[in-house]
Parts: structure tokens; sequence; C-alpha cells
């Protein structure tokens, strides 16, 4: 058996025994049992490039869903401030270091995709309950087909002015809601001046097939589900993956250049 995989097998052991509380050889100098605000004061560039390195590595740490059950905090803790110190009779060579990094990498990238397929069929199922009881109590409501997926959409106001078509430059307003809870999103009414945009840059895929249905002077609601949305990256922090939207849209002007 090759070095490297009897290394794995001994890290293997040796994650398993920090996660269930093995705590031998830790300096309790170095837990941390309270959190109060910190004391440190950030008086130059260095200084806040260095707590902002310093905040983002505990980020992933902490999100990284191994610190209750793979890594030890403690010695994890330990190990950065006595390497960062320039010690040099650490455990492992960096070589075995590397090799415990790439481990708890592709552990954690297992468990993000089970996780993403886990929300995504929650997310199908939900969305589907909803279209299908939109479709059946409201027969005013219409499926538009794109690919394997579709959305729906209703005619509130049947403009008479020029159809909307691909790359043309349109003039509209729009109000957004979070299709399962309900929850208002965003809108330009109130907010902001009508947007005036060229129909497919960019625009998430149902939204550019939405405005090539309508007609200037037209109101219309749309009902996207996460695929022809913002998909399962979702878009800043105001839309979260695998989100399915409402879209209402008044088309004002389709533009002749």
């Amino acid at each position: 058996m090759k070095l490297k995989t009897i290394f794995i097998l001994h890290l293997s052991f040796f994650l398993l025994l920090a996660s269930c509380g093995n705590s031998q050889n830790i300096n309790p100098d170095v837990r941390v049992d309270t959190v109060s605000a910190p004391s440190t004061n950030l008086q130059s560039v260095k200084d806040s490039l260095s707590w902002g390195y310093g905040q983002y590595l505990a980020n992933m740490a902490l999100h990284g869903v191994f610190l209750d059950t793979v890594l030890n905090h403690d010695i994890v803790l330990q190990a950065f401030a006595y390497t960062l110190k320039g010690g040099t009779q650490n455990h492992f060579t960096d070589e075995m270091a590397e090799e415990a990094y790439r481990f708890i990498y592709m552990q954690y990238v297992t468990v993000l995709q089970h996780q993403a397929k886990s929300m995504a069929q929650q997310v199908d199922s939900l969305q589907q309950i909803y279209f299908d009881n939109l479709v059946k109590t409201n027969p005013a409501v219409k499926r538009h087909q794109m690919g394997d997926q579709a959305f729906y959409y209703e005619v509130l106001t049947q403009g008479k002015g020029r159809k909307a078509g691909f790359a043309e430059r349109i003039r509209f307003d729009y109000r957004s809601f979070n299709l399962l809870s309900g929850q208002p999103i965003d809108q330009t009414y109130g907010n902001r001046e009508p947007i005036i945009h060229v129909v497919g840059s960019p625009m998430f895929p149902g939204l550019i097939d939405a405005f090539q249905l309508m007609t200037a002077g037209s109101i219309y609601r749309f009902y996207f589900p996460y695929q022809l949305a913002f998909g399962a990256e979702g878009s800043g922090g105001a839309i979260p993956p695998y989100t399915p939207v409402i879209y209402e849209v008044e088309l004002h002007e389709v533009y002749d250049d």
C-alpha cells in the first residue's frame, strides 16, 4: 500500500477521533469559550487586510459544515497559530498537511453537492404543486414551454401597441415576489424610474421569452420556476438559490430604433 494511501487512512481515523471530542494535548490557553467585541484597532491598510483575511478564513471554517463533524476547532486554531508564528516541529510534513486539506475539501464538496441536490428536489416538488394548483384555480393562466421547462403567465391588461422582440429596446416597470412565500423582492414603482433595457441583454431566460409575449401598454403577471429565473445560484443576497419568482411587468414602450 502506498504511503499516501496509508496516510489518508490514518488521517481519516484521526479526524474521526477529533470529531468525537478527543482533546488530548490541547492547550487550554487557546480555547475560545466566550466571544466579546474585538479589541484590535485597525490603524492601517495592512491591519484592515489582515483582519479581513482572518475573518474570511474563519467564516470558511464556520460555514464549511465540518467544524462539528470532522474538525476539532481547538486543534485547528493551535496549528494555525503555531505555523503562522514560524513553528517548524509540526506533526505533519507540508505534503501531509496538503493531503489533509484535499481530503477535507473533497468531503466538503460532496456534502455541498448532496445539499444542493436535496434542495433542488424540494423546490422542484413545491413549485410543481404551486403551478398545478394555479392552473386548476385560475383559468386565465397560460403555459409557455421553454425546452424541458415552462413558465406560466396571465394577461392583466392587453396593450394595443407594438409587440416586443429579441434585442429590441423597451421601457417597463415591474414588481417581483418570492413565488413560494409571497414576500416582495423588488419593484421600480416608487423606487426608481421605469427601466429602459434591451430584451435579452442581460436577463434571466424566462424573462427574455416573457417580454416577447407582450405588446406595449400590456401588464402581465409571470410565474417563473427557479430554473428559468435566477437558477441554483440566486442573485446576490436579495434572491437565494433555488428561488421561483413572480414578476408583474408593465410594458410601456417598444422603441423603433
